[in-house]
């Protein structure tokens, strides 16, 4: 039995060669950017604790929101997570969003649930 080579034709070249950039493009973000999901919350709010159980329940890093909110934030940021979603009231969100935009962060997402405000920040992946 003989096997029938694919036909090589210029558009799968086109498309092999469009690939390549892409790859590498995904693997230099990888690495400066990590791989993990970190989850803020505010104890505080029933919303918070909600969305803690939630993570928790799919072993992701599950933090409360403590003490200096700028501190707290700058140290969650210089862990290069992948992506942080957080459960806060207004004010935290703020901070929290001036501490990420300044590590090359931007917010993808903002849900509005009562007192709480429910967020998402992935690193910025165009200039």
């Amino acid at each position: 039995m003989k096997l029938r080579q694919p036909k090589l034709t210029r558009r799968a070249i086109l498309a092999g060669a469009a690939a390549i950039p892409a790859a590498a493009s995904a693997r230099e973000f990888g690495w400066r950017h990590g791989h993990g999901t970190m989850l803020l919350f505010d104890a505080d709010l029933p919303q918070g604790r909600a969305f803690a159980a939630a993570g928790r329940a799919w072993n992701r890093d599950v933090q409360p929101i403590a003490g200096d909110r700028i501190r707290f934030a700058r140290e969650v940021f210089a862990r290069r997570p992948a992506i942080v979603q957080g459960v806060t009231r207004a004010g935290d969100e703020v901070l929290i969003a001036e501490v990420a935009r300044e590590a090359g962060y931007e917010q993808i997402a903002l849900k509005v649930d009562g007192g709480a405000l429910e967020w998402t920040f992935a690193p910025k992946i165009r200039g």
